[in-house]
């Protein structure tokens, strides 16, 4: 394996610079608070969508998903698979429900729908979630990158977020989606030529298949169990994650149809997912069967070797300066998450409290002001978190499904259903997230349960709170005995479950901890009931006037082109670009490179110099397409 050489350094501080240059010209385009959180609603559909797949991968894959796919073989395609599906359902689910809601961020939309108080508790909870997953993200490009380009790891880690800052701060949500395109576009390229080329070293996929162990459904990783169960945990996640999480990129578009087709293509792009990821870490385990005898991961044997073999390969295959390319699409990775990230999080604080508690009265003006602070202070304690994860024996992958399991079910499930059902009360999702968020902490810190039976009892907790919340406010008010007896049932059934699942092995504390934690979730239903039976005239009539928006379809003209305002060209700036990165990587033919690494090298230019003239061509027509559909009426009025 190759080391890196001037070229790929060279490329790699190229396209950090490039990066912020993106920033710098989208901010001439953010104005406003509306332009910074939801690109005005003028975000083509195509950015969007490949910008909310790539806000769902980043480093992490390459490193610790590819060192999960080393040790659990075939049975990772079925991972690396399941996000597509999850994309599906979820843009079924919401799509077109969230762009007639018509916010610019989904805890702004918990205040429409559900109260403020659920908006302060979801927002923070979900600020946190991103946050913490944010830092294993960095963590993993860190871990990676130091190493490979013996760099101090604390150094790595402020470079990265640094210029992840600098273009979020920048260019809002303009500046994330249209990096996280550009950034897809190089990630792409990178796997469809390496995932072949690796395949040769082996033989083919015949002969891949040959050298491997058969299928097997259960695998213990770093003392982690992952199972059909865990698989069918992770579907429902990402479904009702998807239609919750997406939120942001679907109501960054015109309209509802186009809001559906971000959805579609991403779960398009999601369908290569497991020949992307899942085939070079399978070819190394073939090459390398054991990373203790293999000079290269011989540094690195007690921090989880097995999270470089993708890098490795790519050593392995590709020629010097595409080495460069590579790492910086897996940067690129990681910035189109945490840049969204970034994004999000400044938007909850912004919008939610700065805007929702602290000054009702801010124009829109100090909310962009407000919210670049807002992403700056995020991504500062994203960077404190990566220093503290990388170091963590229980290892990148472990780490990232632990905050995903723990914080996704208490916030997506009202996030999600609270747009489908119209009937419960406003406090429901206040309960569903307080039982989700007590289920989760008690199954997988105090009873040690495995991912998926943890995720199947937390969607039914806060699903059955959430849906039943109408009748249990009824019952408060006219038959408190019953509700009191169901409330008692739920914690004694509890109670039961926890105490038949714990091991031989479980500390008595943690057992007595979980069944006070089944006692205080089933009695406080009567609490929450209460709540539920407050509801007043004047708060349904909001929600019947939330609803008759999610009704009422998206007159893009007078709500989207009103007042003058233009359609914002990307297409000749993603299109060019790609084209201009494909003609700059021919340079690297003037390096001496084998027969394979001409081919592989051959193969990535063509593939950017198409994509960018696909880009160019198809951009534009749908550019001229818009501006002949959408006439600017500077006497529009206001959204219904």
């Amino acid at each position: 394996m190759k080391p890196l050489d001037l070229y790929d350094y060279l490329v790699i501080i190229v396209y950090f610079l490039f990066m912020v240059a993106i920033g710098f010209y989208f901010l001439r385009v953010s104005k406003g608070g509306k332009d910074f959180f939801a690109g005005g609603n003028m975000i083509p559909w195509w950015v969007s969508g490949m910008s909310l797949y790539m806000t769902n991968f980043s480093a992490w894959i390459f490193t610790g998903g590819a060192g999960f796919a080393y040790h659990a073989g075939w049975f990772s395609f079925f991972y690396f698979g399941v996000g597509s599906l999850g994309y599906l359902i979820g843009t079924l689910m919401t799509a077109k429900l969230w762009r007639r809601s018509r916010t610019i961020s989904p805890t702004e939309y918990t205040r429409r729908r559900f109260n403020l108080p659920t908006q302060q508790v979801l927002g923070w909870v979900i600020a946190v979630n991103f946050i913490l997953s944010a830092g294993v993200q960095l963590a993993a490009t860190s871990k990676l990158m130091a190493p490979v380009l013996q760099v101090d790891l604390v150094l790595v880690a402020l470079i990265v977020g640094t210029v992840i800052l600098a273009y979020s701060f920048m260019g809002g949500l303009w500046a994330v989606t249209v990096t996280d395109t550009l950034q897809g576009v190089i990630v792409l390229s990178i796997a469809f030529v390496v995932v072949p080329a690796s395949l040769y070293l082996v033989g083919g996929f015949e002969g891949l298949a040959e050298r491997l162990p058969g299928l097997t459904m259960s695998h213990t990783y770093n003392n982690v169990t992952y199972d059909f169960d865990w698989l069918m945990a992770i579907l429902l996640i990402s479904s009702v994650g998807f239609a919750s999480g997406g939120a942001q990129r679907f109501f960054a578009v015109k309209n509802e149809k186009d809001a559906r087709k971000v959805g579609f293509f991403a779960a398009g792009l999601g369908v290569v997912g497991p020949l992307m990821f899942g085939i070079p870490p399978l070819v190394a385990r073939v090459l390398w069967p054991d990373l203790s005898v293999v000079d290269f991961f011989k540094p690195y044997l007690e921090t989880n070797p097995q999270d470089l073999v993708y890098f490795a390969v790519c050593l392995r295959i590709l020629p010097n300066g595409l080495v460069g390319v590579f790492l910086a699409a897996m940067l690129a990775a990681t910035m189109s998450t945490l840049s969204s990230v970034y994004n999000l999080v400044s938007s909850i604080y912004t919008r939610d409290f700065h805007q929702g508690v602290l000054r009702p009265s801010a124009s829109d003006e100090d909310l962009l002001k407000i919210g670049r602070i807002a992403s700056l202070v995020s991504g500062l304690i994203v960077i404190g978190l990566a220093v503290l994860f990388v170091t963590s024996e229980f290892g990148i992958f472990n780490l990232m499904q632990a905050f995903f399991t723990l914080f996704n079910v208490p916030v997506a499930v009202p996030i999600a259903f609270g747009l489908l059902v119209k009937r419960v009360p406003k406090w429901s999702a206040f309960a569903a997230i307080i039982w989700g968020l007590l289920e989760g902490a008690t199954t997988r810190y105090a009873l040690d349960w495995n991912i998926g039976p943890q995720v199947y009892l937390g969607i039914v907790l806060t699903l059955g709170v959430f849906i039943t919340a109408h009748w249990t406010g009824a019952w408060y008010r006219s038959r408190r005995a019953l509700l009191w007896s169901v409330a008692a049932g739920v914690a004694v059934v509890l109670a039961l479950l926890y105490w038949a699942s714990a091991g031989a092995d479980l500390p008595p504390l943690m057992l007595w901890l979980a069944i006070l934690s089944a006692v205080v979730t089933g009695l406080s239903l009567p609490f929450f009931a209460r709540m539920f039976a407050s509801d007043t005239e004047e708060q349904k009539a909001q929600v019947e006037e939330f609803f008759r928006r999610l009704a009422t379809p998206i007159d893009v003209a007078r709500e989207v082109f009103a007042a003058g305002k233009k359609q914002v060209s990307t297409f000749p700036l993603v299109g060019g670009t790609t084209i201009v990165l494909g003609v700059l990587m021919s340079l690297v033919f003037l390096t001496e490179m084998t027969s394979t690494e001409t081919v592989v090298l051959a193969g990535i230019i063509v593939f950017l110099v198409i994509v960018g003239l696909a880009l160019w061509y198809f951009g534009r027509k749908s550019e001229i397409r818009d501006a002949s559909q959408y006439q600017a009426d500077p006497e529009a009025g206001s959204t219904p």
